[in-house]
């Protein structure tokens, strides 16, 4: 489940387009904007020392079966997995996304977006692999919203969450078990 997103210019929200400004400006040629796939590079927002910084990330945990990365973890479970838990409690990030992409059982692509002015905010994990921050996106139960395509969605957190969801545990917990936001599907190409 959320094998894919974006992240498009041009971006409906200020804060985010300033992200993306100080991306250019730190890490020209280090990401990429568009549609995200497992193994790109992509704009991430981490804390550091109490400080919000834009980072580029990987997105997938290297070190699996095949060569192949792993890129979701369930937010039921990623504090009680080996893999997952030391990352919940020290290493959150938030992965600004315009959409996200999900295929149905049929194998019809769809697009999913909170709002056409708005970015989402991705709750994920991450760690540090031979230098560079590589990332997985939580996962949740489907809402109502989402179920007709795939029982499984990204962890969405509001504008306001972003803080509390980077530097703190407590906060971050809370978040990963709220609601779920409703959301507009549009059938991708």
């Amino acid at each position: 489940m959320c094998a894919r997103y974006e992240f498009s210019s041009p971006i409906p929200d200020e804060k985010m387009a300033e992200l993306l400004r100080v991306m250019e400006r730190k890490y020209p040629d280090e990401y990429k904007t568009g549609e995200i796939l497992p193994g790109d590079a992509a704009p991430a927002i981490v804390a550091r020392q109490e400080k919000i910084v834009p980072v580029p990330a990987v997105f997938g945990f290297p070190g699996f079966k095949d060569g192949r990365l792993l890129i979701n973890a369930r937010s039921e479970t990623a504090a009680e997995k080996k893999t997952f838990a030391d990352s919940l409690r020290t290493r959150r990030v938030i992965l600004p996304a315009t959409g996200f992409f999900e295929w149905d059982r049929a194998g019809a692509k769809y697009r999913f977006t909170a709002d056409a002015r708005s970015v989402m905010y991705l709750c994920g994990l991450y760690k540090v692999v031979d230098g560079r921050v590589r990332f997985v996106i939580l996962t949740r139960s489907a809402n109502e919203s989402m179920i007709e395509t795939h029982d499984r969605m990204p962890v969405i957190a509001k504008e306001d969450e972003v803080r509390p969801y980077l530097t703190d545990l407590r906060a971050a917990m809370t978040i990963l078990a709220g609601a779920a936001p409703t959301l507009s599907r549009a059938r991708a190409v």
